[in-house]
């Protein structure tokens, strides 16, 4: 008899689906062990494990019996799961079942006549009630605390904010240790009192709607968690052009990071990023390439760059130079960069000198091609070579009066270097000489030419001429 059956390894490799509603609407609420116990048990269910799952539960994550049971508790209250004798039913996350918690309906009749009361064109269902009692239960902030933000809430969302945001701004006031009537009175006094600053921060934004509940809950940040004064808020806000208070946000946060808080550093912080910015384009252009952002450029290549020593009009120049030797990218002038500074070059007056004399010595070597005939690029290496025959002693004519006597050659430039070393070699620098010398050459050449054509070699004479590679060590 054949059977199939899966590999141990092939079911390590299954997986257990979550659904993104559960990860949109229950995870962020959720505690930590609450949620390990939802996805264990969830792994189990699609498993069909035997046994006592509540058991497996705690054997897999370490936990009590009593705490993974606790936790399951907790999800039938969400209603994503059904308990029942000894079973536990998943229920689909995008149709759970309605709470079963029962609260204290006297505890909670002051909040459900007053929110009627905040809200009367609005009907609440049980569901929004209990959520609610369960917040403020979990929470332990005051019902006088929660109403006072839904109605702080409605004032600022034009009637129209629902539970969801009331409840996460709750939740936000919660984190930050505001559970009495008295410290949300005191928070909702401070945001109104900033509305008249947050004016001036959208003026200087260009924004002309009025500040909404969220915009408030920013400034506040701004100030109380980073501790940014108004005037340092409005300095960062003139060099957000778009973007709004999410820009502005940003900008100060990276301000916060580098420890920038006060107005004049902030200036001067500014002033700084947006001349590398501006420097960043000009070099774009003068390289030949663009870019939809720079702000990578800017902190990988500019800064650093400037940080080193090299003045903008230094790089303009540098940029130049690497179009019209045809290295358009940052990564290639990075390379003319680094050369640059190891020759110790960092002003425009110094690019400008060293590229006046790399054009000059560019004409040399073409005029050097003309007297023999050649027609090529000119390389680093024939500028090595021009830059050691000048060392050498060697002036213009002498070169040309070399380079003349391997006209037409394929390959002359060899030639011509192989030929001045010799003069060198032999202290002879002049035109005068040079021309002795290689008429000398010539007669010689012509009468080696002679001889190789009489010479004759054996077979075993050429065998043994030839040097078997293999054998070097």
């Amino acid at each position: 008899m054949t059977t199939i059956r899966l590999s141990a390894e092939y079911t390590k490799q299954s997986f257990t689906q979550i659904d993104n509603v559960f990860i949109n609407d229950y995870l962020s609420s959720a505690n930590g062990d609450d949620v390990k116990i939802y996805l264990t048990g969830l792994m189990l269910a699609n498993g069909n494990a035997d046994g006592d799952h509540v058991q497996k539960v705690a054997g897999i994550l370490g936990l009590g019996t009593e705490r993974v049971h606790e936790g399951f508790v907790y999800w039938e209250k969400r209603g994503l799961i059904e308990m029942g004798g000894s079973s536990i039913q998943y229920l689909s996350v995008k149709a759970p079942l309605p709470p079963v918690v029962k609260y204290n309906a006297t505890k909670f009749k002051v909040f459900t006549d007053e929110s009627v009361r905040i809200f009367p064109e609005k009907v609440f269902s049980t569901n929004e009630y209990n959520k609610y009692f369960e917040f403020i239960t979990a929470s332990g902030m005051e019902i006088n605390a929660v109403l006072l933000i839904m109605q702080y809430c409605k004032d600022m969302g034009g009637g129209k904010t629902n539970t969801e945001y009331i409840l996460a701004v709750a939740s936000s006031w919660a984190k930050d240790g505001l559970l009495t009537e008295k410290q949300i009175i005191s928070r909702i006094e401070e945001m109104e009192t900033s509305c008249e600053d947050l004016r001036l921060v959208f003026n200087e934004l260009k924004l002309k709607r009025e500040p909404r509940f969220d915009d408030r809950q920013l400034f506040l940040a701004w100030q109380n968690e980073y501790g940014f004064k108004l005037d340092a808020i409005l300095t960062a806000a003139r060099s957000v052009k778009k973007g709004g208070t999410a820009k502005l946000d940003s900008y100060l946060k990276e301000l916060y990071s580098a420890q920038i808080l006060s107005a004049p550093e902030i200036a001067t912080y500014t002033k700084k990023k947006q001349t590398v910015h501006a420097l960043c384009i000009k070099i774009c252009k003068n390289i030949g390439v663009f870019y939809e952002s720079t702000e990578t450029l800017e902190e990988t290549y500019i800064l650093p760059w400037l940080n080193s020593g090299f003045e903008a009009e230094a790089l303009e120049q540098i940029a130049k130079y690497c179009f019209l030797r045809r290295a358009r990218d940052f990564e290639s002038m990075q390379q003319m960069v680094n050369k640059f500074a190891k020759s110790g070059i960092f002003t425009a007056d110094g690019i400008a000198k060293y590229v006046d004399e790399q054009i000059k010595l560019d004409e040399s070597i073409r005029a050097v091609y003309e007297k023999c005939g050649y027609v090529g690029p000119i390389g680093n290496r024939e500028r090595e070579n021009y830059r050691t025959w000048e060392e050498w002693g060697f002036d213009e004519n002498t070169i040309f009066i070399v380079a003349e006597k391997f006209k037409d050659k394929n390959f002359p430039m060899p030639g011509i270097n192989r030929t001045l070393g010799e003069l060198h070699a032999k202290n002879i620098h002049t035109v005068d000489g040079a021309t002795k010398y290689l008429s000398g050459i010539t007669d010689k050449t012509s009468k080696d030419a002679e001889g190789y054509q009489k010479h004759q070699y054996t077979s075993d004479q050429l065998k043994h001429a030839f040097i078997n590679f293999d054998n070097w060590d």
